[in-house]
């Protein structure tokens, strides 16, 4: 029996794929597993009962990863299961960017309590103020080809707008994925330079931050920014000096600000991007998922600190042994070893590491006894040792 804590509302959906095997609720104490959305999760305040965290949704900068890591556990998160949403998003509030609507409502709803005649004087008077573009036949950079920089690109295509791309690792699932006609450009510069509007889709880290700022920002004459990613990845003075260039521009962000909210070239949303019932939907099932193979046969998918790994038992097995250590050479090595001199024959044996973390998954088809796991657990690098029976 495992017992997962939701920190968060979690479609049931997906919590309802758990079974009997586990218990699940807002109210457990010491947790195997977190379910998380948006909630503040330090892997620290928990016991060391906990095995995993599973993010229903992308970005993990609400988890402490480096904290998880040290003490053996897994972080996963939900890579495109809200991806339809966003990119969606993205074109409604550039849309309404381009034909002025959030000025149009505004202004509009300063004729309540007006006569039918006087509102359609007013309109035909004042409509032209609103003026604005289309979409068709702009060039827009899309910054990120993951899986919602792809059905970015891919809409906007469709859409009949000229695509630039950036990626600086691209994967080659996505990039199949991307619409043979969009340009893929070598620097972040070559982007802003020949981009009429410019959307940010990479997760926000270290090498993100301030990817967009005010240097690179000044070579933009583009009218168009649209922030649907992270706060961070566009600096403060970065938005600042563009808004200042020209009164015509427009900053569209899903994480607004003090200033954001009192600057009127602003369009701020409150974090929008996922909240549709299918991507709230779609991201309990796959984390769920994803926890359910971690828990039940220490299967690694979408983990943002441990390496993919994905072995399931042959029917025979009656024990596999999940061993977690620091990425250093001759463990695999030491492990084997261990099993030698406690005389058990190892039936599988899959290692896969990431550069900082060793994943290994033994399977054998004998009991475990306690003093093999202390065996393991006394050797240095190891970070944890964890037996599921099958």
């Amino acid at each position: 029996m495992y017992s997962v804590k939701t920190l968060n509302k979690i479609s049931a959906k997906g919590t309802g794929l758990l079974g009997k095997n586990y218990a699940v609720g807002d109210s457990i104490d010491n947790p195997n597993a977190i379910l998380v959305r948006s909630a503040q999760v330090d892997t620290d305040s928990f016991s060391s009962d906990l095995l995993a965290v599973a993010r229903a949704g992308a970005g993990v900068n609400n988890i402490t990863i480096d904290k998880a890591s040290a003490k053996g556990v897994c972080v996963f998160n939900t890579p495109g299961a809200n991806a339809n949403a966003v990119a969606e998003l993205v074109f409604t509030t550039l849309g309404m960017a381009l034909r002025n609507i959030h000025k149009s409502l505004s202004w509009i709803g300063g004729l309540q309590g007006k006569e039918d005649k006087e509102i359609s004087e007013a309109v035909e008077k004042n409509k032209a103020a609103f003026t604005g573009g289309e979409l068709a036949g702009k060039t827009i950079g899309v910054i990120g080809l993951g899986k919602i920089g792809v059905l970015v690109s891919n809409g906007a295509i469709g859409r009949g707008m000229h695509v630039i791309a950036y990626e600086p690792y691209p994967s080659v699932g996505n990039m199949l994925m991307l619409n043979s006609t969009v340009r893929v450009v070598q620097s972040i510069e070559e982007l802003i330079i020949a981009s009429q509007v410019i959307t940010v889709h990479v997760p926000f880290m270290p090498a993100t931050k301030g990817l967009l700022n005010e240097m690179n920002l000044t070579s933009f004459r583009g009218s168009y920014l649209l922030n649907f990613a992270r706060n961070g990845i566009v600096s403060e003075s970065g938005i600042s000096s563009f808004l200042a260039a020209d009164k015509q521009n427009t900053y569209v962000t899903d994480f607004p600000t003090k200033s954001d909210l009192a600057n009127g070239q602003v369009i701020s949303f409150p974090h929008l991007g996922a909240s549709t019932e299918e991507a709230e939907e779609n991201c309990a099932v796959m984390a769920v998922e994803q926890l359910k193979d971690y828990l039940d046969y220490g299967i690694v998918h979408n983990s943002v600190n441990f390496p993919v790994i994905d072995n399931r038992p042959a029917a025979s097995v009656k024990n596999r042994i999940v061993v977690i250590n620091n990425d250093v050479p001759n463990m695999i090595a030491l492990i084997s070893k261990v099993f030698g001199d406690a005389g058990i024959n190892i039936n599988s044996f899959k290692n896969e590491s990431n550069g900082k973390i060793g994943y290994n998954l033994i399977d054998i088809d004998t009991a475990v006894p306690q003093s093999l796991v202390d065996a393991l657990k006394k050797i240095e690098q190891i970070i944890r040792v964890r037996v599921i029976e099958l």
